[in-house]
């Protein structure tokens, strides 16, 4: 029996390894990890209780929890592991992003150095230092991005007229935002591509349209209506960030910007495929389960991967909320599951969470729905009409 490390949550992706034969030791890194019941871990090293700024004492404290016992491969999804992957990978000699790949996907200041060493350095940007942003070139002329340099679901970004404008920003924040990482701020339409990469070297790219509402995700189309052209152009980018990062093997999501000028512009990668359903609405439309494959592959090592197959077209699509209050429950999900073409509904919003209009995080969309149809731009509206069909029940906040 195949014998899988799995360092941190995805509890979907922890019972397809099991249900492909996997015994599974468990390396349980925070407290609110998805995960699978407990006896379904040949064992669990807990370490959720431990500082996780500190990767090296949590790695060490893993090997020496797993002294004597051999692993065939290790199985890491979650952005908030796969630095603590990567040292533990490294010290038993597993299969994994070293750490300092694994430190660039995570990173997004450490990815835009090495994009630039590597000459694919096409967005300006600069670090916060003592108050000012040090920018590696010349400031851009555009308006600028700031975010934290680790940060996930669109958690803290915020948008700025110009490099001028944010630094008188920051002169009325001190010491707030240290290390944030400060972008040109590409306009243009946005995709995102799931990368699956076998031992073999087989590769599979497919790329997804997505839409904002400021930072936040608002909705998702696979496969992305593009011309061959364009599609082309947005995986090289996609590869060519993969290949510069020091990226081999994997499920990767990548996103990029497709700027008015048609040129592709990287915004993030990660050793993770999509979030957002996105994985799901690439089963739905190519016939791929990409999790599925990349668990098969680090059990047997694929030497192919499966051709897709045309299925039309899969969108999840959310509602943000507009109204304040506490919610008691919800009206009309049975309805919105039961529209034609929709596959999904999920309140993201649970009883006793506070409704609140300002969304600045995908942590505060209320409703998601998946659909699909033959159409794009039906399968957009299928699923939109789900998502908005339910009602939260509200009290006052």
């Amino acid at each position: 029996m195949t014998h899988l490390l799995v360092v941190g949550g995805i509890a979907t992706v922890h019972d397809i390894a099991r249900r492909l034969g996997a015994e599974l030791t468990l390396v349980k890194t925070t407290p609110t990890q998805t995960m699978l019941a407990e006896d379904a871990y040949a064992r669990i090293v807990d370490v959720s209780g431990m500082e996780a700024t500190d990767r090296i004492s949590l790695a060490e404290r893993v090997i020496r929890s797993v002294d004597g016992t051999n692993f065939d491969g290790m199985l890491c999804l979650h952005d908030e592991a796969v630095e603590l992957g990567a040292l533990i990978a490294h010290n038993l000699g597993l299969n994994f992003a070293s750490p300092h790949v694994a430190h660039r996907t995570v990173d997004k200041a450490a990815m835009r150095a090495q994009l630039a060493t590597a000459g694919l350095g096409s967005v300006a940007h600069g670090v916060v230092v003592d108050g000012r942003v040090e920018w590696s070139g010349t400031p851009p002329a555009s308006e600028i991005v700031l975010k934290p340099v680790d940060g996930r679901a669109s958690r803290g970004v915020t948008f700025h007229r110009s490099a001028d404008d944010l630094h008188d920003w920051l002169d009325t924040r001190p010491g707030e935002f240290r290390g944030y990482l400060a972008e040109e701020r590409k306009i243009g339409r946005e995709f995102s591509v799931e990368s699956l990469i076998v031992r073999s070297g087989a590769s599979w790219h497919g790329v997804t349209a997505k839409t904002t509402i400021g930072a936040v995700e608002s909705g998702h189309l696979h496969p992305a209506p593009l011309d061959d052209d364009e599609r082309m152009r947005i995986v090289a980018a996609a590869t060519a960030c993969i290949e510069a990062l020091g990226i081999r093997r994997g499920l990767l999501h990548t996103e990029v910007i497709l700027d008015d000028t048609g040129k592709a512009h990287i915004v993030e990668t990660h050793l993770r495929g999509g979030g957002d359903m996105i994985l799901d609405l690439v089963r739905s439309s190519t016939g791929l389960d990409l999790a599925e494959l990349f668990v098969r592959d680090l059990i047997e090592g694929l030497e192919h991967i499966p051709a897709a197959t045309e299925r039309g077209y899969a969108s999840s699509q959310f509602v943000f909320p507009v109204e304040f209050g506490v919610i008691a429950g919800w009206d009309a999900v049975t309805e919105a599951r039961s529209m034609p073409g929709v596959d999904v509904v999920v309140t993201l919003l649970n009883e006793g969470d506070h409704l609140v209009p300002q969304v600045n995080s995908s942590y505060g969309r209320s409703v998601d729905a998946m659909a699909h149809a033959p159409d794009p731009l039906q399968a957009c509206e299928r699923a939109r009409a789900a998502a908005l069909t339910p009602m939260p029940i509200l009290e006052p906040a």
